[in-house]
């Protein structure tokens, strides 16, 4: 059976909780410009470049998604759904002045995640046109075939 968290332990998870939050916002950031370049990357076609930078964008995605299960868990820890909708009911439950602060850091981490997932959409639709370019040289259809002996 799980002991009830004890209202030092309590505080210590919520401090925990923000501090996670204002960390996972610097993380975000940096993961916007990372985004960024390698939309640049791949539009000089730098794959030696690229493959170096995914290696770093990977690892942040990685630390990233552990400290949001870490997260998770804290809220459920502290008797709240390990998701956005546990957070919520966090920042319902605290007091005003911390409520409104934790409030504006989660409305913030959420819009820099947004903003994260469009880029990274962005980017995939760039490698996408990409290689059908590449399968379209590479492998042309019949009719688009051309044959530059039959032009003389």
């Amino acid at each position: 059976m799980v002991k009830p968290a004890g209202q030092n332990n309590k505080r210590e998870l919520v401090k925990g909780l923000v501090l996670g939050v204002r960390q996972d916002i610097d993380g975000y950031r940096q993961l916007k410009s990372l985004l960024n370049r390698q939309r640049e990357l791949m539009q000089r076609r730098d794959n030696q470049g690229l493959n170096e930078h995914n290696k770093l964008q990977s690892s942040l995605c990685n630390s990233l998604m552990t400290k949001a299960s870490d997260r998770g868990q804290m809220l459920q820890d502290l008797g709240f759904a390990g998701n956005a909708s546990g957070m919520l009911a966090l920042i319902a439950r605290l007091p005003k002045a911390s409520s409104d602060q934790v409030a504006t850091l989660w409305d913030n981490l959420l819009g820099l995640v947004r903003e994260s997932k469009q880029i990274n959409e962005e980017n995939g639709k760039l490698l996408v046109a990409q290689q059908e370019v590449i399968n379209q040289l590479l492998n042309p259809s019949n009719e688009l075939a051309n044959d530059y002996g039959d032009l003389r």
